[in-house]
């Protein structure tokens, strides 16, 4: 870890689940990050009345966006996994980082934008855990600021027994990555196993992912009874999964 990072520690309450996050950014390279920041950029100079430009990434990942948005916005990052805080910090020397877990982390400070993206939300599995965590990242927004949201599928846009496979090789690794979706009630279960090869041999890595399935009603409720106003519901977003933006309200 860079001796300039800062990374501080909150407390947290979700177990991170990803066995393979030093493959992270390998395995999602065929993200296009700069494209999405654009795109997240424009909603932001749209929509934002608050006058400062401070915006906190919560389950910021690897720092990915953070990367491209740190050229417009002075930027932190907020994640459960402190793997991921520590390539953060390789990769962004100097930013600020808080280990924590979006549901119930506690900062002193306020910002302009709250992201969190990549599906992250719906991790929290449930309607109320939902509208409390929403709620906890409006309470760290100042007035005319923004929450940007980015969801995981509908119960009507979700298709079980979705499979994706993924094959990436460096000079150091091979690697092929098998993802099953499930469904159990309504909770889509990502099934995902990694192969990754070296010289030394092979390594199998398991995970699982668990995701709720929440209509956009149930989002929109909950930005709405966090004392945010809903002003922009797009079914496509930047990746098409869509995305709500929420404007705090003064």
């Amino acid at each position: 870890m860079n001796p300039e990072s800062s990374i501080s520690q909150v407390e947290t309450a979700l177990k991170p689940c990803y066995q393979s996050a030093g493959f992270y950014d390998l395995l999602n390279r065929q993200k296009d990050y700069a494209a999405e920041v654009a795109y997240l950029s424009s909603r932001i100079e749209k929509h934002k009345k608050s006058e400062g430009n401070r915006l906190l990434d919560v389950a910021c990942g690897t720092g990915q966006h953070i990367y491209f948005l740190q050229t417009s916005m002075k930027c932190e990052g907020l994640d459960i996994d402190s793997e991921f805080l520590d390539i953060c910090s390789d990769k962004l020397p100097g930013m600020k980082f808080h280990l924590g877990d979006m549901t119930n982390f506690q900062l002193a400070d306020k910002f302009d934008v709250v992201t969190c993206l990549f599906s992250s939300i719906g991790y929290v599995k449930t309607v109320d855990l939902l509208d409390s965590t929403i709620k906890n990242m409006a309470d760290h927004i100042n007035p005319g600021g923004l929450l940007i949201i980015e969801p995981w599928y509908t119960p009507a846009t979700f298709k079980p027994g979705h499979s994706t496979v993924i094959v990436e090789e460096t000079d150091e690794y091979k690697i092929v990555r098998m993802n099953l979706w499930l469904q159990k009630e309504m909770v889509a279960q990502g099934h995902s196993h990694i192969l990754v090869m070296n010289n030394a041999g092979i390594q199998h890595i398991q995970e699982l992912h668990e995701l709720a399935l929440f209509t956009n009603e149930e989002y929109a409720a909950s930005m709405r009874a966090a004392g945010l106003e809903v002003v922009e519901v797009d079914e496509n977003g930047p990746i098409g999964r869509g995305l709500f933006v929420g404007r705090k309200i003064a």
